[in-house]
């Protein structure tokens, strides 16, 4: 019963007429103007997660049977893509016994970057791209559906030099 609870009240929780809960908040670092890259090259993008107090995310590295591992993927422009790993902070690494098993976490406010880049020989101008980071949300008690959150993010792309 003690493992039943918390997945009984998901739905409740979701009809209910309050605002649903949304202990993550996801925002684009260093202004949301446009960012210029070079075509051939790179510019780095970093999102922050501001994480409300008695609430965590899983790790880009969370291993599979347990919690939904954070997964971050740029969208929206054939000639834009994510260049190499994430930089994410260490996670902590807590046993946790509702999943039974090693969990890998985020708590606060952690930031996570991409090396976005465009190949050479790519068409100057600006390019409309969305970064999407898919995450669960847990408590110490409650684990909340998998949700999906985009950011927008203008990228000018100008000639190599």
């Amino acid at each position: 019963m003690k493992y039943l609870l918390p997945l009984l009240l998901v739905p409740l929780l979701a009809s209910s007429s309050a605002p649903p809960l949304k202990p993550v908040r996801w925002t684009l670092t260093g202004g949301s103007g446009a960012r210029a890259v070079a075509s051939g090259r790179t510019v780095d993008v970093t999102i922050e997660a501001d994480i409300e107090k008695g609430w965590h995310i899983y790790s880009l590295t969370q291993k599979p049977g347990g919690p939904i591992p954070l997964r971050i993927q740029l969208v929206g422009a054939a000639d834009v893509g994510v260049r190499g790993a994430i930089r994410a902070p260490k996670p902590i690494t807590k046993f946790d016994p509702n999943f039974r098993i090693e969990t890998e976490l985020h708590r606060g406010k952690p930031k996570f970057t991409l090396r976005v880049g465009v190949p050479a020989g790519s068409i100057g101008g600006k390019r409309e791209v969305q970064i999407a980071a898919r995450y669960q949300a847990c408590s110490e008690t409650l684990c909340l559906p998998p949700r999906t959150e985009k950011l927008g993010l203008t990228l000018r792309i100008t000639s190599a030099r």
